[in-house]
């Protein structure tokens, strides 16, 4: 009972390390975006954007304004449908996630599409999603429970690797995935919202970071002998969950989730009568919430260029994104907290890819200068 206190009680510790605040875009591109959905820079400072919804793939220069669209819209062999992720191989190649034709296209130094495989693997019930390559050129993804023989919908989800070298794929780790809800006789989004679940992501080493939402730790795993070390236990402030914040998430699901036009899993209109206020208020009265925001939010954490792991803190509707920053110790040294209306989407050498959206959902690309650490 007494180690339970006092977990509970540093839990509830105030923040003790130093919020940080990016200054304003060093450049930015004039090009409007419906939903960019991978960026990557490239080694002579250009960088690779993806847009999911105008099924585009542009070579975009930030200092000149200059973009340029790289292959076309379509379903042949050198052709994208729907693309996202855009993730480094060697050789100064890129992974593309050509979600739309079910494929995993490589784009050559000379900004060509190259070759796609299918992402479907054979003894695989899903495809592949990346989220994140090595050095090596394997890619990093996760199997949902749904995509596991004999798996319960509560079970952990596999992290797992996938060599196209030789097609193995291998099992590297498990995480705390999303907490269905138990009332699916109404509509509504299919998991309890809020509910804790685990984040990871994979340097270009190998090296993956397990971001655990008991204790709130990061855990490294050792890409050699696959050991991990965890890291101290990370003091956070506890927030209700108020009306507000299920507003605010049901609202963004309505217009971003995969049943809408703007999702990541279909290209179906959500129906209008599905966003008037009236239907957003009963989703919320119907919908299953935790009763308190997690400590980190289920986006995917990002690993910058000099090994700092960036977690997005959960905080306040209204509150600008916030990252906790852990070494590779599993400690965390700072915070960083975005401009309103930005996300990050990618790092760059020394700087950070943001996405800033404005009221009417127009998307535009913007470049950050890192700041020291303090």
């Amino acid at each position: 009972m007494l180690a339970v206190l006092l977990a509970a009680t540093l839990m509830q510790v105030p923040d003790v390390v130093p919020v940080r605040r990016l200054a304003g875009p060093e450049a930015s591109l004039a090009r409007e975006f419906s939903q960019i959905r991978g960026v990557r820079e490239l080694p002579d400072g250009r960088v690779l954007v993806a847009d999911r919804l105008d099924e585009i793939v542009l070579v975009a220069d930030l200092r000149t304004g200059a973009v340029r669209q790289l292959a076309r819209k379509g379903p042949g062999p050198a052709e994208y449908q729907l693309p996202g992720t855009l993730l480094p191989l060697p050789g100064d190649s890129t992974l593309l996630l050509d979600e739309g034709n079910n494929r995993l296209a490589v784009i050559g130094p000379d900004l060509k599409v190259a070759r796609s495989v299918s992402s479907q693997r054979p003894g695989m019930s899903g495809s592949v999603t990346p989220r994140g390559t090595d050095r090596a050129g394997r890619v990093y993804f996760e199997i949902p429970t749904w995509a596991q023989p004999g798996a319960a919908p509560n079970d952990s989800v596999i992290v797992a690797r996938w060599d196209p070298r030789t097609d193995r794929i291998e099992r590297l780790g498990r995480v705390r995935g999303i907490t269905y809800r138990l009332n699916t006789r109404v509509m509504g989004i299919p998991y309890v919202v809020f509910a804790p679940q685990d984040v990871w992501q994979v340097d270009g080493s190998g090296r993956i970071a397990f971001v655990r939402s008991a204790g709130y730790r990061v855990e490294w795993r050792d890409p050699a002998s696959g050991r991990i070390s965890s890291g101290p236990a990370t003091p956070y402030r506890p927030l209700t969950v108020t009306r507000g914040d299920r507003s605010e998430y049901v609202t963004r699901f309505v217009l971003t989730s995969s049943i809408s036009g703007r999702g990541t899993g279909g290209v179906s209109a959500m129906p209008s009568s599905m966003t008037t206020p009236e239907a957003i208020a009963a989703m919320v009265t119907n919908q299953e919430f935790a009763p308190v925001r997690p400590p980190f939010t289920d986006t995917a954490p990002r690993i910058a260029p000099d090994g700092m792991l960036w977690v997005e803190r959960s905080v306040a509707s209204g509150v600008a994104r916030t990252f906790d920053l852990f070494d590779g110790a599993g400690r965390r040294v700072s915070a960083v907290a975005l401009p309103a209306g930005r996300r990050l989407i990618a790092f760059g050498r020394e700087t950070a890819y943001l996405v800033a959206t404005d009221a009417d959902g127009v998307e535009r690309l913007e470049r950050y200068r890192l700041p020291p650490h303090p």
